[in-house]
């Protein structure tokens, strides 16, 4: 594989997940149970139609420097898309057991997410640009996605000593959040090795 080859790959994954994270904001938002089922199943196939490719590689003897830079990033992208199919999970079970979240909880959700899909397109860019401001951008919205993440989580906190948010939601609340964090991390990960 060479270089130019190696940057398709990557971005026919991120350009094939941008409309699937974009759907799955909408299937939890809406509360669309069948919306969130679909983006897993898409999802899924996405991860799957890449394991040959990936035995492949990794099954080389002799690998060429792509692969080789290849195989050092399978761990940030199984990071991201462990992370992704977490927060599928957790936002399918919020949405099929009809678990409340607060306005404010779901506010702040969305705010996360939103986040994380400037930091998703932006990461997509840097691979096809290598453009320096694009990385840094990708490590600023890290930093601001765990400032926030730490600030809620103590709002979050008062929130179920109050009584406001109950056990239930509050495990699916923190999960989400988790999750969003370490795709962020994940995608940090990814452009510096990129």
């Amino acid at each position: 594989m060479e270089d130019k080859e190696l940057k398709q790959r990557f971005l026919d994954i991120f350009e094939t997940a941008t409309p699937i994270l974009e759907d799955l904001k909408k299937g939890f938002f809406s509360q669309q149970a069948g919306l969130i089922q679909e983006c897993e199943k898409k999802f899924g196939d996405l991860l799957i139609s890449r394991v040959p490719y990936v035995e492949k590689v990794i099954g080389e003897k002799e690998k060429s420097e792509a692969d080789k830079k290849y195989v050092r990033l399978l761990p940030a992208l199984q990071t991201i898309a462990l992370a992704i199919e977490n927060l599928m999970y957790k936002m399918e079970a919020k949405v099929a057991h009809n678990i409340l979240f607060s306005e404010k909880a779901l506010s702040e959700i969305r705010d996360l997410y939103g986040l994380m899909q400037e930091q998703f397109r932006d990461t997509k860019d840097y691979v096809q640009t290598n453009n320096p401001g694009l990385h840094q951008a990708i490590k600023q919205h890290m930093e601001k996605m765990f400032k926030m993440i730490e600030e809620l989580a103590l709002v979050h906190q008062n929130r179920l000593i109050t009584g406001i948010c109950m056990p239930q939601a509050s495990y699916l609340y923190l999960d989400i959040t988790d999750s969003l964090k370490r795709i962020t991390r994940g995608l940090v990960d990814f452009a510096d090795k990129v």
